[in-house]
């Protein structure tokens, strides 16, 4: 993929760590292609932001130049799978920009994520190594479980905005992106309790930090769940109650998500043991029934 502008712009920050990609594969398409191969909403990771957690400048600029990479990497591979929820041969309107702006929308949203992982991962006691590993692997196993679950999201906002039945599209969306998140959260618990330093003296105030993690992701994916809907309004055409119809899906998906990490905060609260990615594994299984 191309540097764009504004992936140079970020890459001024410091030297890319040759070779590195959290988000493998191409994320190439016609819609891309047009709307740039980065989103450019101007949201990136500061340094600064690395300086207050104890990094280097030099090392901070570092870590910073490769979490933008990573997000945007991210962002246009969600772009990639909204843009593959268009109906072929169905009359749409300009795919380029409604593009371009859902994935300036996820750039955002990961970009918080990350802002609000790195205060919480320095809150454990972890060293400025960590903290940097921890975010990308947390932002991994987001960029892991979500674009599949933006295809599907996209998919139906695009079926409800022409006019189907947005009831009928909720039950069949909400428990594929319930499975996403899930799996999201599980798998992002697991890739931090390793590098966390986790002992009986400090498992209440590190599971505080980790939920604080686990939140942040859930409301980047909400954010994303609702950007699905301008994306589709954007390419079809759409009357104030198809809006409607499809707005409520969006709403009705975040809200099932919200549920899902409600039953993870309570289990991080009053954590028992050092092993929290088996507490939280557990509390999934029993909140999915």
């Amino acid at each position: 993929m191309s540097t764009s502008r504004f992936a140079r712009r970020r890459l001024r920050l410091g030297a890319l760590v040759a070779g590195f990609c959290v988000v493998a594969g191409s994320v190439g398409s016609a819609a891309l292609a047009d709307s740039g191969s980065s989103s450019g909403t101007g949201a990136s990771i500061q340094a600064s932001i690395l300086v207050q957690a104890g990094m280097s400048p030099l090392n901070a600029h570092q870590a910073a130049a490769n979490l933008n990479s990573a997000i945007d990497s991210a962002a246009q591979a969600m772009a990639k799978s909204a843009a593959t929820a268009i109906p072929s041969g169905r009359p749409v309107a300009t795919t380029a920009a409604a593009t371009k702006a859902f994935a300036d929308n996820v750039d955002a949203a990961l970009t918080d994520f990350v802002k609000q992982s790195i205060p919480a991962l320095k809150s454990t006691g972890a060293g400025t190594e960590v903290i940097v590993k921890g975010t990308l692997a947390a932002l991994a196993q987001v960029v892991r479980t979500i674009p599949g679950a933006v295809a599907l999201t996209a998919g139906a906002e695009i079926a409800v905005a022409g006019g189907s039945d947005g009831a009928s599209v909720s039950a069949s969306l909400n428990p594929k992106l319930d499975l996403a998140v899930r799996q999201t959260i599980s798998d992002s618990v697991h890739a931090l309790q390793p590098m966390l330093p986790l002992i009986r003296a400090t498992l209440r105030a590190v599971a505080a930090d980790v939920r604080q993690v686990v939140d942040a992701s859930v409301v980047a994916a909400d954010r994303i769940v609702r950007a699905t809907v301008d994306f589709a309004t954007a390419v079809v055409n759409v009357t104030a109650t198809t809006l409607r119809a499809a707005r409520s899906v969006a709403e009705s998906a975040v809200t099932a998500l919200n549920g899902v990490v409600t039953a993870v905060d309570s289990i991080l609260t009053n954590l028992s043991d050092v092993n929290i990615s088996a507490q939280v594994d557990a509390s999934l299984r029993v909140s999915a029934h």
